[in-house]
């Protein structure tokens, strides 16, 4: 039977302060600095950059893009996801961050709202994108869908894609996961400061610039700083980055242009997109909506199976951004574990009220503890 949740779209004061008491937890998760030394991303930028981020929106960044979300995206609603990083000759097929993330926001969309959410990716980055949503087991649940289309390399055919796609899908929200955006000279670089080659970089950001123009929500999800979302605080980003973010060889910088309404700046940037997959599951009272570490590693397991790269080593490997999957999964329960205990309906939560029992051993160590001013090991 097709699942209808009835969603509360007007949020009291202290609806919102309550979303903010989770988001700022979702946003302490997401920007965890656990990235190996030799990673690409210089160590030490990954708090002040959200804390950029957070002084230009003015509360946590999950919260903010659910509650955007929610005040636009209804049943039947289309809503577009863009993702896809890397290019040739290290990453011909793209890294494991951003199809995942991208897949289990599109997730959240559909069974939260009922929405038809469309993913887009250039060619090259399609498979490991087409691989995660075949790990999706429950979208049979949903009056929502989601389906993907490859975005066209080129300017004027990216220019025209943009346009048509607006056209046909007249979408709500247009949400972007860990890809690439231009610098002011219209050049995509790497976070190492690396120059894409032209020709091997579709013009996605396209989407964000007709979405601007027509006024529709849009969301960038990012880690570096050259990913499409950062144009909006591009001088606090460039600020922290080495050599003040300038690029090579043209040295016209790292940090993309491209600016959305909301920005979510996390650790990794699939991190970014459980955390709002996270805040809609409160928002909308629906704790089934959070990612899972399980389903985080049948996503990674797809993506290398689809030939994408770890991004950090360029190596098949189980690992994003050169973090084991086990870490990747850790932060995906623990954002599901956030989730469920704002549920005071859930079966887990009242499962572990009705285990509180005083005969319980453990229980009854602690209690003494308690008694006796403190427990120290």
């Amino acid at each position: 039977m097709l699942k209808t949740l009835p969603i509360n779209r007007e949020l009291t004061t202290a609806d919102i302060d309550r979303l903010c008491v989770f988001g700022e937890r979702f946003d302490r998760l997401m920007t965890l600095e656990v990235r190996p030394l030799t990673g690409g991303l210089p160590a030490g930028i990954v708090v002040p950059t959200y804390l950029a981020c957070r002084e230009a929106q003015g509360e946590p960044s999950s919260t903010l893009a659910a509650r955007k979300l929610l005040a636009v995206v209804q049943p039947g609603s289309n809503v577009i996801v863009a993702t896809g990083a890397g290019v040739s000759p290290k990453l011909p097929f793209g890294e494991t961050d951003g199809p995942p993330g991208a897949v289990a926001l599109a997730r959240s969309l559909a069974l939260g709202f009922g929405a038809n959410v469309t993913l887009i990716a250039q060619e090259e980055h399609m498979p490991a994108v087409d691989a995660c949503v075949r790990v999706i087991e429950d979208l049979a649940q949903s009056r929502g869908s989601i389906s993907t289309a490859i975005f066209p390399k080129g300017g004027a055919e990216g220019l025209v894609a943009a346009a048509n796609i607006f056209d046909r899908q007249r979408p709500t929200a247009v949400i972007f996961v860990e890809r690439d955006g231009p610098n002011e000279a219209g050049h995509y670089h790497g976070v190492r400061g690396d120059r894409r080659p032209p020709e091997t970089v579709a013009d996605v950001y396209r989407l964000a610039d007709e979405a601007k123009r027509r006024k529709i929500l849009t969301i960038g999800v990012g880690d570096g700083g050259n990913e499409i979302g950062f144009g909006k605080i591009r001088d606090a980003v460039a600020a922290l980055l080495p050599r003040g973010g300038r690029s090579q060889p043209d040295e016209t910088g790292v940090v993309t242009v491209t600016e959305t309404d909301v920005l979510v700046s996390a650790s990794v940037s699939n991190w970014g997109a459980y955390a709002i997959s996270g805040s809609l599951a409160i928002t909308l009272g629906d704790e089934n909506l959070a990612h899972s570490g399980d389903r985080e590693h049948a996503f990674i397991v797809a993506c290398i199976a689809a030939g994408a790269l770890d991004g950090a080593t360029a190596r098949p490997a189980l690992a994003v951004d050169g973090i084991d999957w086990r870490g990747h999964s850790g932060v995906a329960e623990l954002m599901r574990s956030i989730a469920i205990s704002a549920n005071s309906k859930s079966e887990i939560t009242n499962a572990v009220a009705a285990s509180a029992e005083p005969d319980l051993p453990i229980l009854s160590v602690l209690g003494a503890a308690q008694a006796n001013g403190g427990y120290h090991l």
